[in-house]
């Protein structure tokens, strides 16, 4: 009985024993050990492990057992070497952040502090690649995890009095973010350097593209809702863009980021909102110059997150001083290259220039396919459009850009003209070939294409102002007229209004309707009547509508319309040989007319007198030709065209 017992109690430590070792307990005591006195970093290396263990529940709570334990470290300054550049690995173990304490402690711990954020990169490595995870969970709790960090680093690594972003590791932030890796969940290492991943485990998408779920979340819960971390973002992204040797692969991880971001701040009073606490204080009208604060912390480095000497120095700066402020006896704008990243993160000036400086790198060196540039001519317009964020005087440089989708045609070219539009009219923009290029756009394709309603929305912006000349209406009304010929019906019910609304607009073009046709010959220089030939003046082939001479012509096409098959079209058309006493139409009533509409609209109708029908059907007797014969029916004799053609 004695053996017995001993036996038992032999057996249950062990069945104790392999409780305790699940992976999900092994964390919880990790985590303690690691925070716990004496200070021993040593589990990192299991717990950085079971983060990427193939369960998705134990890489969920090691992730989170990590960020505790690094938030810890970072405050008791227990990670070291800091500064440089974090996503190439460099500097780790030769700096650290706290330049006065590494002097004076011992080789020892610089090496640990530099082990120790070796494994800060590791983890924000595994934090990277969750975000392309295919477990929603661990997407969505990736994106916090690694913006937490930024506010404790940046708080280290600040001087007194002075809040700093720390630039290195938002850089590393960003990077994966705009190059997203694979997720390392369920990893092993390779003979050679790197991971050999799971390709179960990854979200279904391209590789490389950030999910629609992750840009979300980064855009409504950071870029958009903290003034600070925005001001970041626009700076590193154009830093990021030029700093590139090729174009970037997946251009839509970075749109897809900063088209949403629409409401910015345009008044002092609009920067409210910072994630990083220290900068909730606002910087002293005595702050002195990012220049000057260099100077006097140089020797030892503190302070030092960058390896640039200035935070803004690539900036375009804009010091001049406005009318208003020069005659209210304001003090100068400091030059934004001079001001310090406190000051920078609360000026209005300073947030247009980054913004307007990273669109007009993407737009002139991201490659944009047809969606995202629809998007972007889409975004561009309105008080919270992309042109309402630039800065003023840079405005116009987007017109290069334009200009050249117009050259290229096709369906890209009316909303780039509608950009156009908006700089000529409201910043005194100049474009001579304004409606030359409009005029090359009408042709037969537009009124086949899906995009047709938006293109005579702004075709009819275009062309609705009075101090147009009569002359270059006409020629838009003459190529209107002649592509109502070959227009579908859902098109020609569209051209007609049109046609009908720059007549009464302009009415000089009236003679357009009342001019008799002329002929090349005439009776009285002996020629027959059969010899005469009628000539449109109107030149079909001229690019410019100036030259083309349709003022001279007369709307023929028109009065051709009244005889059109479709009553509805025939009936609109007959418009024209009124008196001109109608208002002008509404354009939205027809402007999305289709087949499918047209069709219900005729089946719908009431007929007020229905067409006569006979009772029976009348057989022809011997001798009578049928009209109509069916295929078993031989004749002898022969039968017009149009009976063969009706016999089935």
């Amino acid at each position: 009985m004695i053996t017995s017992v001993l036996k038992a109690k032999a057996v249950k430590p062990s069945a104790s024993s392999s409780t305790s070792n699940t992976p999900l307990n092994r964390i919880v005591k990790l985590e303690a050990t690691l925070l716990s006195e004496p200070y021993d970093p040593n589990p990192l290396l299991p717990l950085l492990a079971l983060a990427r263990h193939e369960s998705a529940q134990v890489v969920h709570k090691a992730v989170w057992a990590l960020h505790r334990v690094f938030i810890r470290y970072i405050n008791d300054g227990k990670v070291g070497g800091l500064n440089g550049d974090l996503a190439n690995r460099t500097g780790g173990g030769s700096e650290d952040v706290d330049g006065e304490r590494d002097l004076e402690a011992g080789g020892e711990e610089r090496e640990v502090k530099g082990w120790v954020r070796e494994r800060l990169l590791e983890y924000v490595e595994i934090l990277g690649g969750l975000v392309r995870d295919i477990e929603p969970a661990l997407r969505t709790s990736s994106i916090p995890l690694l913006f937490s960090l930024l506010p404790p680093l940046s708080i280290s690594v600040s001087p007194a009095n002075t809040p700093l972003i720390h630039t290195p590791y938002f850089r590393l932030v960003l990077h994966y973010l705009i190059f997203p890796t694979s997720s390392l969940r369920g990893a092993q290492p390779k003979a050679t350097k790197g991971w050999k991943t799971i390709a179960a485990n990854q979200v279904e998408d391209v590789a490389g593209v950030l999910p629609q779920d992750v840009a979300k979340i980064v855009v409504d819960d950071f870029w958009a809702q903290y003034d600070d971390i925005r001001w970041a973002f626009f700076k590193e992204a154009a830093n990021l863009i030029l700093s590139q040797t090729t174009t970037l692969p997946h251009p839509e991880n970075l749109l897809s980021q900063l088209l949403p971001l629409s409401n910015l701040p345009k008044l002092v009073g609009d920067i409210n909102t910072f994630y990083i606490p220290w900068f909730s204080t606002p910087p002293s009208s005595s702050s002195q110059p990012a220049k000057k604060v260099k100077k006097v912390k140089k020797g030892k480095g503190k302070g030092e997150v960058d390896a640039l000497p200035d935070w803004m120095k690539e900036y375009e700066s804009s010091g001049s001083e406005s009318d208003s402020e020069a005659q209210s006896g304001k003090a100068k704008r400091k030059r934004i290259s001079q001001m310090s990243v406190h000051t920078s993160v609360y000026s209005v000036q300073s947030h247009t220039t980054l913004y307007t400086t990273l669109w007009e790198n993407v737009l002139s060196a991201v490659p944009l396919d047809e969606v995202w540039t629809r998007k972007i001519l889409v975004g561009l317009h309105g008080e919270k459009g992309i042109l309402g964020h630039f800065k003023p005087e840079r405005r116009l440089r987007i017109a290069d850009w334009l200009g050249g989708l117009v050259d290229n045609g096709g369906a890209m070219a009316m909303l780039a003209m509608n950009g156009l539009f908006v700089l000529i009219t409201q910043y005194n923009f100049e474009y001579p070939r304004f409606y030359e290029r409009l005029y090359g756009l009408l042709d037969r394709n537009v009124m086949h294409v899906r995009y047709r309603a938006r293109f005579f929305r702004l075709l009819d912006t275009f062309l609705s102002t009075s101090l147009i000349s009569a002359s270059l209406i006409a020629s838009f009304i003459k190529r209107l007229s002649r592509l109502a010929l070959t227009a579908p019906p859902s098109g020609t019910i569209l051209l007609l209004p049109f046609i009908y609304n720059l007549f009464k607009r302009h009415p000089g073009c009236m003679i357009m309707l009342q001019r008799q046709p002329t002929s090349i010959l005439s009776v009285s220089m002996g020629h027959t009547e059969e010899d005469q030939k009628l000539v449109d003046p109107f030149d079909e082939e001229e690019t410019s509508p100036l030259k083309t001479r349709a003022i001279e012509s007369s709307c023929w096409e028109l009065a051709s319309l009244q005889k059109h098959y479709l009553g509805p079209i025939a009936t609109l058309a007959k418009i024209f040989g009124e008196v001109f006493t109608k208002p002008e139409f509404n354009m939205e009533d027809f402007l999305d007319h289709g087949y499918g509409t047209l069709f219900e609209t005729e089946s719908n109708r009431k007929i007020k007198n229905p067409p006569a029908l006979a009772l029976s059907l009348e057989t022809a007797t011997e001798g009578e030709i049928v009209p109509f014969p069916s295929r078993d029916v031989e004749r002898q004799d022969s039968v017009d065209v149009v009976s063969q053609l009706w016999a089935f």
